[in-house]
């Protein structure tokens, strides 16, 4: 496979993949000799003459003083080793440079051997225990093989040290990046963190002096579709090209299994993203000869983290998505709440408007008609009577449904006031039943009383009280023929529950759903058959709902209805 690349002029060449690039030069390991005797750099520098450690020659650095060495060290900050006199321009110059460099430089990577020829001016033990050092040696000891192998343990302790220590950084530098990935707000923000963390990663390594990692693609996968996501290097800005589209077909055939490393130049890193056994995405990097495999495996580490992360992220992003969504729905349901709201107060009020005005002629109505029964039972005019009493009752029957509608447009619009007062229960019960008697037999139905002649006082709005027991009453004997209508009651501590019990034309399962709906009844045989306006049973809810109270009903269809009325007992 052949990539080809364009250069500035405009021309391209074909980089083959499977071509082996040579591996780049390693730099040098940077040795430090600081001794006042010339002599003794001369013979430094013979007996270490071609070493090399790890495929890595050495760069010696000289110094006759240690004022000279501060100046080298301060110039040159990576060096790996240094021998070190302890007699020089003082005493105890050398053991001042290697205080000097623990301590003022906090260099604490670099080996330091002290080699003296004075043993006597700086004691073996007493200067190891005192001083940061490596190695005490003396000048005598330290001929050729000798300080071959001094040079070789004191450089492998350094790499491994050197290898520790940007294991360290770079083990930091995921667990700060991991946050950094989670709390990515967008993918565009988290692809282009997910490459300068992982490049700033590679850089970190043994051999981050060389490092040229600069240039690298994101790309994700999904459905096996393959998408370029972010660029950086020469890959920035992300353009679609033959070699973007190369590296694409090899994110592919990686992902249907196929074996790509072969085909891969050592010169190339291509990093899978998967979470539990399944490829997301792909990192490309370039320049990547130079890591090591404890290198790789720091990058598979942060590459873990950040498929774990664009999990999340896009989880994260769905969620918000649906977030958005469900708030403009709540948005529009919200004005649509507010808009039924303003034509419901202005159905109240018109109702309310219309109720009043159409009352004070119905009053002069039923009163004239009453005026003209009694006139015409005075002068014995009975032809007549039975037509006015029609009139009378038509008239007080369409007042009754104008005030239903009065009353439930006061409770639509928040207006019905609430009037306490305290009461006998027995006297009030009674008025009721004596009031409804009439209407009771009409329809060839008995009214029974069954309670307790003891009931006491209740602590409630009359009026409203009042009404709602007519309605229940009202309504039982509208829809019971030669039957019972019974009106039982009880009481705990709390409430006091009143039952009206009738044997009448019950209610079936699907009239029980719309039962308090209101301008609802039955259905459309009921209304013809019974009329009314579907409101009472909705404006008796509400009414026991403003006196705290609770409403239910028990009913089995040809077998009669129970409605039950609590209301809370209110001490005074």
């Amino acid at each position: 496979m052949k990539f080809v690349r364009k250069k500035q002029d405009g021309s391209k060449t074909e980089v083959k993949l499977t071509d082996k690039q040579a591996k780049l030069a390693l730099p040098p390991w940077k040795v430090l000799i600081v001794d006042d005797e010339k002599d003794v750099h001369a013979m430094t520098q013979l007996g270490l003459k071609g070493f090399g450690f790890a495929d890595r020659k050495l760069q010696i650095f000289q110094a006759l003083s240690g004022i000279e060495a501060r100046k080298i060290l301060q110039a040159e900050p990576d060096i790996a080793v240094a021998f070190i006199d302890v007699v020089m321009e003082t005493d105890d110059a050398g053991l001042k440079l290697v205080d000097f460099i623990r301590n003022e430089l906090n260099y604490s990577l670099i080996r330091l051997i002290i080699r003296t020829g004075q043993p006597g001016m700086a004691p073996e033990r007493e200067v190891i225990e005192r001083y940061d050092i490596d190695d005490y040696k003396s000048k005598t000891e330290l001929r050729a093989e000798k300080l071959y192998t001094t040079m070789r343990v004191a450089l492998k302790s350094y790499r491994d040290l050197v290898t520790l220590d940007s294991n360290r950084k770079a083990l930091k530098k995921i667990l700060e990046a991991v946050p950094v990935f989670h709390h990515a707000q967008s993918l565009n923000q988290f692809f282009n963190g997910v490459l300068l963390q992982l490049i700033g990663l590679c850089n970190l390594g043994e051999n981050c002096l060389i490092s040229t990692i600069d240039s690298g693609l994101v790309i994700t996968t999904e459905d096996h579709h393959v998408t370029v996501q972010s660029g950086t290097g020469r890959f920035a800005p992300t353009m679609k090209s033959e070699e973007v589209e190369k590296i694409r077909q090899l994110c592919l055939k990686k992902i249907a299994g196929e074996t790509i490393d072969e085909t891969l130049s050592p010169n190339i890193l291509l990093i899978p993203l998967a979470i539990n056994d399944k490829i997301i995405g792909f990192v490309y990097l370039e320049n990547a000869i130079h890591l090591t495999q404890v290198d790789l495996n720091l990058v598979n580490i942060m590459a873990q983290q950040c498929a774990s992360a664009l999990k999340n992220l896009h989880l994260y992003l769905e969620l918000k998505q649906a977030n958005e969504k469900t708030l403009q729905l709540l948005e529009i349901a919200e004005q649509a709440r507010k808009k039924s709201e303003e034509a419901n107060q202005a159905k109240s009020q018109f109702l309310a408007k219309m109720s009043h005005e159409l009352r004070t002629p119905l009053n002069a109505i039923i009163g004239y008609s009453e005026m003209l029964i009694e006139e015409s039972e005075e002068n014995k005019e009975c032809d007549c009577i039975t037509d006015i009493q029609k009139i009378e009752f038509a008239g007080k029957h369409l007042l009754e449904l104008i005030n239903d509608v009065l009353d439930f447009s006061k409770i639509e619009a928040g207006k019905m006031e609430v009037f306490l007062e305290t009461f006998s229960i027995n006297n009030v019960l009674h008025e009721i039943i004596l009031a409804m008697q009439t209407l009771a037999e009409k329809s060839e139905n008995t009214l029974v009383a069954n309670f307790d002649e003891n009931l006491g006082t209740l602590h409630t709005d009359l009026t409203k009280f009042r009404q709602i027991m007519l309605n229940l009453i009202s309504n039982a004997i509208k829809f019971t023929e030669n039957g019972t209508i019974s009106i039982e009651v009880t009481s705990d501590d709390k409430c006091i529950n009143f039952y009206i019990i009738d044997n009448g034309i019950g209610i079936t399962d699907k009239q029980k759903q719309r039962l308090f709906k209101p301008f609802m009844q039955g259905d459309s045989s009921t209304t013809r058959r019974y009329g009314g306006t579907g409101l009472g049973l909705t404006i008796t809810q509400k009414l026991v709902q403003i006196l705290d109270g609770k409403i239910g009903f028990e009913s089995e269809f040809g077998h009669g209805s129970t409605f039950i009325i609590s209301l809370p007992i209110i001490n005074l």
